[in-house]
């Protein structure tokens, strides 16, 4: 009878010896799959580019990552990230998942993975379609859901401009790292936030002292902005417009008279110059209603910072710079010189093209 039970016990504790070692032998492989096994095998590609909108839920991400078959252990996955807490920690942003990872690794990233940026840059004196352009190009937004938010009341309010009725002026011209995760309002967000930076309370002080509203330097810097060629001329337009609003002269600016317009084809004829448009600066008195671009840091210096001269008009020389004068008699003298200059350069370039040409 003792030996009956004596070896009942052998059996007994062997069987659970074995069945210890079977399930350390499980937990070994379970933490091997987990910190070794890589989450996409026999792959040409080496990694795979997800995107995480803002508000995706962690059981949304896993199911796109299952999709894409970077799942290769689900329940392992889904234990570990219960104990790392990830479902409440993942980023929104686009990422790219290394194939190589192993399940630790992935989840790591959900978690602390820097989300791709893509760096686009906002030239001075672009105006709202420009942007909108150029973001859309980048694949960063939808251009109709961008422009429907031109005049919304919530970005309107973070612009600091209580009269402000549009966005136009206040993109301001930098060059940002935006993730394709980002919403429009989000990356129009950022841009306002920039044009806040630099319109700081100095340039506040100095729009007061100079008798200047915000949202006026804005808007004549977005002329000066188009009007100018080269920087050194900068403050040299900007006081001309200045000293055409003190003596209540129209500003005759072709820039604002072509963003009034809706198709225009790069030919500016006399027909425009007489449209009848809130922009038309030739027949209407003081600043057009909005901004016409988005100035950057010198053209809005220019407007609070003017040249102190006596100057009513300039005229393009043909190589970026201008010719100041002071009356219309020698502004018009300077119109013809500079017409006939540039027809005479027009007509060589077209001589020289048919010398070429012929010698083919």
């Amino acid at each position: 009878m003792k030996l009956f039970i004596h070896n009942n016990w052998k059996r007994l504790l062997a069987g659970v010896l074995i069945i210890g070692a079977t399930g350390m032998l499980g937990v070994a492989g379970y933490i091997y799959n987990i910190y070794h096994n890589p989450i996409r095998s026999n792959d040409a590609e080496n990694s795979t580019i997800i995107l995480i909108p803002r508000g995706s839920t962690f059981d949304s991400v896993t199911a796109d990552l299952r999709s894409k078959g970077m799942l290769p252990h689900p329940r392992l996955y889904g234990y570990l990230a219960k104990q790392l807490n990830v479902h409440s920690r993942v980023q929104s942003g686009e990422f790219e998942i290394q194939h190589r990872w192993n399940t630790y690794e992935l989840l790591q990233f959900l978690i602390y993975g820097k989300s791709i940026r893509y760096r686009i840059t906002i030239p001075e004196g672009n105006n709202f379609a420009d942007i909108a352009e150029r973001l859309s190009q980048a694949e960063l937004v939808n251009k109709e859901l961008l422009f429907s938010l031109k005049h919304d009341p919530e970005l309107l309010l973070k612009t600091g401009v209580p009269e402000a009725t549009s966005l136009e002026g206040f993109l301001f011209p930098e060059t940002y790292f935006f993730s394709r995760a980002e919403t429009e309002k989000q990356i129009l967000t950022a841009m306002i936030a920039q044009y806040r930076k630099v319109f700081n309370a100095d340039f506040k002080q100095r729009a007061k002292e100079i008798g200047m509203g915000e949202y006026e330097v804005l808007t004549l810097a977005s002329i000066v902005e188009k009007e100018t060629g080269i920087d050194s001329d900068r403050p040299m337009i900007s006081s001309v417009f200045h000293n055409r609003l003190k003596r209540r002269m129209r500003l005759d600016s072709d820039p604002t008279v072509i963003y009034g317009l809706k198709d225009f084809n790069g030919n500016l004829t006399r027909k425009h110059l007489r449209a009848r448009t809130p922009y038309n600066t030739y027949r209407r008195y003081g600043l057009p209603p909005t901004p016409i671009s988005n100035p950057g840091r010198a053209s809005l210096q220019s407007v609070l910072y003017p040249a102190e001269n006596k100057f009513l008009y300039f005229v393009a020389r043909g190589d970026g710079s201008s010719k100041f004068s002071k009356t219309l008699r020698e502004h018009n003298k300077a119109v013809s010189y500079f017409q006939k200059n540039r027809k005479n350069r027009q007509a060589m370039s077209r001589k020289r093209k048919q010398a070429s040409s012929a010698k083919l």
